[in-house]
Order: C-alpha cells, then structure tokens, then sequence
C-alpha cells in the first residue's frame, strides 16, 4: 500500500509541474504539492500505526492458541476458560466457564 502511495504521489507532482505554465501558477503547483505531500505523510503513517496493530494482535492471538495466559482488564485469558473470536477479534468466555459466563474481552485490552 506504501508503494502505491509513493507511486502516486510522484505521479501527481508530475503532472502538477509538467501542466502547462499559464493554466497553473507557480504558487498554487507549490501549494498543491506541499498539500499532496502532506496527504501522502498521512496515509504512510496511517498505514504504518495499523500495522503495528496487526502484528500487535497476530502475536496476541499466537500466544493464546499456544495456551499462554494473558492480562486482559482485571481478567486472565487462557484457552481453557476463553474462545477467540476472529470475526470481532475478542475472547468469549465458554460455558463451562460458570464464574466468567457473559464476559466478552477485547483483544486490545489483552498483554501477553
């Protein structure tokens, strides 16, 4: 997604400075330039944090299927107590857990 990005922020500077002199003015191609970097600094960044998350949880996730026990809020997440929703990417308690029957933990609450 970054190359993407890369690629058509470099394609819109392009085509910002090889436009013709009267139909743009300097300042504005500088104005546009400086705004499409800015947008591409945003996404790059947007891109980066989410995949920090992503590996964050992977490995979250990895720790749980090896039986690991977590820290999640005031609660402590094993595989013997707790299912892993992938679809909402959370811990259900399982029935046979009596004393945790409801409880539904975010995986972004969760610390190995």
């Amino acid at each position: 997604m970054q190359i993407v990005l890369f690629l058509l922020l470099v394609l819109a500077v392009l085509v910002i400075f090889v436009s013709k002199k009267n139909s743009v003015s300097k300042s504005v191609k500088i104005y546009m330039t400086i705004s499409l970097v800015f947008i591409f600094l945003t996404g790059w960044l947007f891109t980066a944090y989410n995949q920090k998350n992503a590996q964050r949880d992977r490995d979250i996730i990895n720790a749980f299927e090896q039986g690991k026990i977590l820290t999640c809020q005031e609660y402590k997440v094993n595989n013997s107590d707790f299912i892993f929703v992938s679809g909402t990417l959370s811990f259900v308690a399982k029935q046979s857990a009596k004393n945790l029957k409801g409880v539904v933990i975010d995986i972004s609450t969760c610390s190995k």
